[in-house]
Order: C-alpha cells, then structure tokens, then sequence
C-alpha cells in the first residue's frame, strides 16, 4: 500500500465522525445532539457535557411526574446570540408502572424561540419517519447509538426492554418555543 493510500485512509477515518455529528445550524437541535443524544440521555454524562459545553446552573423548576419517583434532577440554561435561550432539564428515578419500578432518565432541552421547521429538520438528522404525533409532535423510539440514536420499531419495545432498554425521542413545535426530550428506559 502506497503512502499516499493510507494517509487517504487516516484522512478517511478522520473525516467520518465530524460528518456523522454535523451540526444543523439549529442550535436547540444541536444542543440536544450533543448533550442528551450523544450521552445516551445518561443523567451525569448529561451534567458533564452541559458544563464542557458552557452550560450554566438555573433555578428553572421541572414539572413533576407522579409516577416517577425522582432521585436526581438538575436544570441548566445556555444564552444564544439573538436574545435566544436554551433550558436543559435532566432528571432520573424510577418510573412506577403495573409491572414494577423500571429505571428512568430524562434530557429535555427547550429553546426560547419557536421554530416552524424543527420537525423536519429533525427528522433529517434521525434519518427514519416519526413513529408517532402529529404536525407539531413527532415521536421517535430509538436505542441509543453514540450522537446518532438506531430506529426501533414500535412492535420491538419489549424485545429492547429486555435487552437493556430503549429510548423515546420526542420534538415539539409550539407557538413559543422548540422542545427536545430524550426519555430513556433501562432493565
């Protein structure tokens, strides 16, 4: 093999992750790329690439979820040129459903401006059609695959479950704000 041929090849194999994590030019989406997808929705790989990423503390109160008994949560806020702000909420704990308590853990990024074209543009980035929702909620269930989440269809979910878990990945356009939630559940 030629010198030339395998500088390609490294050349090759350095290129490939920085087109795999393109970024959109959305920053919410972005965002929610590289803090909540890339970490799996893990809740203190969550909190450390928020904080590597600029991320700072904010006293922003997340809802609560009666049948969730939560053991961590934390909230983060990132201020964007334009006036624009993200709001990062992560939490986990433990989901009480019929069955037993199944372990759960939430990334949710929200942006402070409404975006018309987040569901496409997301839908894009997934690379497979929405399982669920509607025109401003699209609804995606995946396994956590690095920065890019792997489809798994609807009729799989307990198969996943039992194979150590899947992930709901939800995108919602609203009137004031774009919303990114990547809701993990293990065994």
């Amino acid at each position: 093999m030629t010198r030339l041929t395998l500088l390609a090849a490294a050349a090759a194999v350095l290129v490939f992750p920085a087109v795999a994590c393109a970024q959109t030019a959305d920053p919410a989406l972005d965002a929610f790329e590289t803090v909540c997808a890339a970490t799996g929705g893990d809740y203190v790989a969550v909190l450390k690439a928020a904080d590597a990423s600029g991320w700072t503390e904010t006293q922003v109160i997340p809802e609560t979820d009666a049948s969730v008994s939560l053991t961590d949560q934390a909230a983060r806020e990132k201020p964007m040129p334009g006036g624009e702000t993200l709001t990062l909420l992560v939490n986990r704990g433990l989901r009480h459903t019929h069955s037993g308590d199944v372990p759960q853990s939430v990334c949710k990024v929200s942006d402070s401006k409404p975006d018309p074209g987040v569901i496409a543009r997301s839908a894009a980035w997934l690379g497979f059609p929405q399982d669920g929702g509607d025109a401003t909620l699209a609804v995606y269930y995946v396994k956590s695959n690095g920065a890019h989440p792997t489809h798994i269809a609807s009729t799989a979910l307990n198969a996943a479950m039992a194979n150590g878990g899947f992930s709901i990945v939800k995108v919602q356009q609203d009137e004031g704000s774009a919303i990114f939630v990547y809701q993990t559940y293990s065994k």
